[in-house]
């Protein structure tokens, strides 16, 4: 091994979603390869997957208040007395106070490192995550966005790193055991005898369940549509819920909760639905679908549209057509087509692609 790091990775909390994943990822595979693994957060329950090698601060650098600012000093001191060589932050104000940080180190200054997670909405507060020595795009979309909307703050080109998964998560031909689908159907007994259609992931408005409404009302088929969310205590989740209710199609709808055992869920269903209104810089669930051999139908945009262009064109869908969109899901429950069994998203790529930018970072001192 080449010289050993000091890795900060920085971020609002450990809860869940794509980003919190892959810095779990980043930061096992760091420790494991002897560097000094550190992640700042807020906490959250992702944490447990993480390697007894891997250091956890706790400091809330995502809330929105003045008094965060106070935490630049503190941040100082870490990155001084651990003598830090990278900090990576994922996220905008995180990232700020991070920039500001390194700014007042005299000696042994950190290098800085962003992440392009989202197409975040373009103003100056966004731009940070292109002040980076180093910026990561986590697909062309995110290359294309921090290029077109923040040239003027780039050091250097934007390093494209795609996000992978994990082929022994997310293997191809992966089944549920016997033992998971007697508790699902138990938990779920409405699905028995129904095709599923899936759309994973926390639910808000740019999800684009209501994009659905076309073929929630089809007659083709009676699959169910299978979303991990709970109404009793997710605010938006309950105001879909009445208006699936209020146009008729409540009992189309199976509220299955939040989810951990994600390679069962795609396992499980037929076919799973990527409808964002709003494209995404990547689009997680699609590659781990894909790579079990579940089709996917998504809006060709964003990366989910260069994902399905690369592992699975037929799912493609111009973005708001519902019409299309109820006709591909349909056509898919009817003779379900296979997958290829092709995988050029995966996690080791970006792990080696990530640790060889540090290291090349750091080397130029």
């Amino acid at each position: 091994m080449s010289q050993a790091l000091v890795v900060v990775q920085i971020l609002p909390a450990m809860n869940a979603g794509g980003v919190e994943r892959g810095t779990v990822e980043v930061a096992n595979y760091l420790a494991d390869l002897g560097h000094t693994s550190i992640i700042v957060s807020a906490g959250g329950r992702l944490l447990q997957e993480l390697s007894n090698k891997v250091e956890h601060i706790e400091i809330n650098v995502g809330k929105k208040s003045l008094f965060t600012l106070l935490l630049i000093n503190q941040l100082v001191k870490l990155f001084i007395n651990r003598q830090v060589d990278i900090v990576h932050a994922r996220s905008r104000l995180p990232a700020w106070l991070s920039y500001k940080a390194i700014a007042k180190i005299k000696k042994h200054k950190p290098k800085f490192i962003t992440t392009i997670h989202g197409l975040y909405s373009i103003k100056k507060y966004s731009s940070i995550m292109a002040r980076g020595d180093k910026v990561i795009a986590v697909s062309q979309t995110a290359y294309n966005y921090v290029k077109d909307n923040y040239a003027q703050d780039l050091k250097s080109e934007p390093q494209l790193i795609y996000r992978g998964i994990n082929p022994k998560k997310f293997s191809y031909g992966f089944e549920a055991d016997v033992m998971w689908l007697q508790k699902w159907y138990k938990q779920h007994h409405q699905l028995v005898g129904h095709k599923i259609v899936l759309l994973p992931g926390r639910l808000t408005d740019l999800k684009g369940a209501k994009e659905l409404l076309t073929w929630l009302l089809s007659t083709d088929n009676d699959a169910k549509l299978v979303l991990t969310a709970n109404p009793e205590n997710d605010l938006y989740a309950a105001r879909l819920y009445h208006w699936f209710k209020e146009n008729n199609v409540k009992n189309r709808i199976v509220w299955a909760g939040l989810q951990s055992s994600m390679a069962e869920l795609y396992a499980v269903a037929d076919v799973v639905v990527s409808t964002s209104i709003r494209p995404e810089s990547f689009g997680r669930t699609v590659v781990e679908s894909l790579a079990i051999g579940t089709p996917v139908v998504g809006y060709n945009h964003g990366g989910v549209g260069e994902i399905l262009t690369e592992i699975f064109p037929q799912g493609k869908v111009e973005l708001g057509d519902q019409q299309q969109l109820s006709d591909t899901i349909n056509k898919i429950l009817e003779s379900k087509p296979k997958v290829d069994n092709t995988q050029p998203f995966l996690l080791n790529n970006m792990l080696q692609k990530t640790i060889e930018l540090y290291q090349g970072l750091t080397s130029e001192d």
